[in-house]
């Protein structure tokens, strides 16, 4: 059992699959997923400070707070939320468990479908690619599943949901929102967590699933014979073969406004093409990033293993004085 333990900076660091707060935010708050380059070092084509004239003023007025998600463990991370999910939930006020950010029960209360505190959960089509005796998560995205496509598949598998007590409406092309008693508290992996990667250590349940994810493994299984033999997957490269659920939980009674996740550099971090997300990065750090912290408000900037949040701050004479005769890297900041 892991548990938590305090930063410098008396923020607590995530090492915990238990319900931990993080951080605490009462200013406007940006999250940007995937900000931070993965192996803590920033991709050879980095941007220097001279580039960016804006970054050496914030450099000086902002402070720093490293928040790291956990230690890798067998070359992976082992939370199963992503830490912008964590940072996020947190900056929203919500306390969670690892892997049971109810983000499914949210989008559930903005389509107007959750009157209650029942539970939720998204349910994802997905591809999983079977190659040398190893299963692989596909990104979603690139199912490129239509609406005509999307209505047809949840005609097919409503009915086996359903006979398992759970109630599937549409959400978007590819992904549904599913109702039922079975997601409460039910840790499972986020989708981006697993894209890319063996799904094994990530299916839910783990090694020796029991009770609702025993039910939710079955019907993935029988999911996957139906999607087999479907006519949609006839001529279609990659298949729809499987879906993964995520998001599980009941909504807190609680929710913080003013949080904001800025999604643009998630594509090229997932696709590993460091020239495209360097550049996606330094657009995005004149246009969100420089301006925020300038307006006063919390910047979180995420990777796949730790998150970084900055915030204004008004510097000492002695760190002024620093600043001009040892100026602080902005690369070295955020790697």
């Amino acid at each position: 059992h892991r548990g938590g333990r305090k930063s410098g900076f008396s923020q607590w660091v995530i090492v915990s699959s238990r319900t931990i707060k993080v951080m605490s935010f009462d200013l406007p708050t940006w999250v940007v997923p995937y900000a931070l380059w993965s192996g803590h070092r920033a991709p050879a084509n980095w941007p220097a400070n001279g580039t960016l004239p804006n970054m050496r003023q914030w450099l000086r007025d902002m402070r720093r707070i490293s928040v790291i998600h956990e230690a890798p463990h067998e070359s992976l991370p082992t939370s199963l939320s992503m830490p912008h999910e964590a940072s996020q939930a947190n900056a929203l006020g919500w306390d969670f468990a690892d892997g049971c950010v109810p983000w499914a029960a949210k989008a559930a209360v903005e389509q107007h479908l959750s009157p209650d505190k029942s539970a939720w959960s998204f349910v994802t089509l997905c591809n999983w690619h079977v190659s040398n005796g190893q299963v692989t998560m596909g990104d979603p995205a690139h199912l490129q599943i239509d609406a005509d496509t999307d209505a047809q598949l949840f005609e097919a598998m409503q009915v086996f949901f359903a006979q398992d007590g759970i109630a599937l409406y549409p959400y978007a092309p590819g992904q549904w929102l599913a109702q039922s008693d079975v997601f409460t508290n039910l840790p499972t992996a986020s989708l981006d967590r697993v894209i890319g990667r063996n799904i094994d250590p990530w299916l839910v349940g783990g090694a020796t699933p029991t009770g609702p994810a025993t039910l939710l493994r079955r019907l993935q299984n029988e999911m996957q014979m139906l999607l087999y033999t479907h006519a949609l997957n006839a001529d279609r490269w990659p298949a729809i073969n499987s879906f993964w659920v995520s998001g599980c939980g009941a909504l807190p009674a609680q929710t913080h406004t003013g949080v904001q996740v800025h999604t643009t550099l998630r594509e090229t971090f997932l696709q590993q093409h460091p020239a495209a997300w360097a550049a996606a990065w330094e657009e995005l750090a004149h246009a969100l990033m420089a301006p925020a912290l300038q307006q006063g408000d919390s910047l979180v900037l995420c990777g796949t293993d730790r998150c970084l949040a900055l915030t204004a701050n008004s510097p000492s004479l002695w760190q002024q004085f620093l600043q001009k005769i040892r100026p602080q890297s902005w690369v070295k900041l955020l790697s």
